[in-house]
């Protein structure tokens, strides 16, 4: 079977895109993602691991890749927050926080870097678990992105309940941003909530200086997308940074 290969030879590989302070244009982090030669997204990817009941298996040997990729590289870049993303499933699997305390002890990587996005691309299933789940990684000193909030799965009650440290507005917020009202009415409704709540917020899929400049009119405090910065081998954005 064609994902069995994929998962253990670990046909893939992890690129990086950075997250901006939208204001001063400080890079803050990277948002890691899987690339592979033999789907052509990460979607496909996930989604036939899933149909094989490999998800959990895909999605940690992701994880393992992607921050080791970070780590082993001759200069990672000291500071950055590394947002990885995960599946709600993965999340709620008894083994989870146990191995992310073993690869962030094998990596000597500080769990307070380490951002789990929440994929809104798979229904929860069983919410009072996977809150139960989300708060002993919090113990941990992990912190907890809401992503592609627009989309998919993503409801107001989940939102609440989640309590994230990020929601990460989907990209099809920051599409025309700088000419729809109505967008730009979506966004101040969450900069609101955000800043009543103590949440950051970032906007994903800034691909023209005019819908940055709206972002920076609006006060939205994080942002990546094509403008800011395109997903490269960590190797690129090490060459930027020496």
């Amino acid at each position: 079977m064609l994902i069995d290969p994929f998962i253990e030879e670990e046909q893939f590989h992890h690129f990086f895109q950075p997250i901006f302070d939208v204001k001063s244009l400080k890079m803050i982090g990277f948002e890691i993602l899987l690339r592979s030669n033999v789907f052509e997204n990460p979607e496909q990817a996930f989604q036939a691991a899933k149909e094989a009941n490999r998800l959990y298996d895909l999605d940690i040997r992701s994880i393992h890749n992607a921050l080791s990729t970070y780590q082993d590289s001759p200069f990672p870049i000291e500071g950055q927050l590394l947002f990885i993303n995960v599946f709600p499933s993965t999340l709620s699997n008894p083994n989870f926080n146990s191995f992310l305390d073993q690869l962030t002890t094998k990596l000597a990587l500080s769990s307070k870097r380490i951002v789990l996005e929440v994929s809104e691309s798979e229904l929860i299933e069983h919410p009072d678990n996977f809150l139960q789940h989300l708060e002993l990684l919090r113990q941990q000193g992990f912190t907890i992105a809401l992503d592609d909030v627009g989309k998919g799965y993503a409801n107001f009650d989940m939102l609440i309940k989640m309590e994230p440290d990020y929601i990460k507005l989907d990209r099809l917020f920051a599409d025309q941003l700088d000419i729809s009202k109505k967008k730009q009415d979506l966004v101040r409704f969450f900069l609101n909530y955000c800043h009543e709540h103590q949440v950051d917020l970032i906007l994903e899929g800034i691909e023209t200086k005019a819908e940055l400049q709206m972002a920076e009119q609006l006060g939205i405090p994080y942002a990546q997308g094509f403008y800011l910065g395109r997903p490269a081998p960590f190797s690129e954005w090490i060459t930027v940074h020496t």
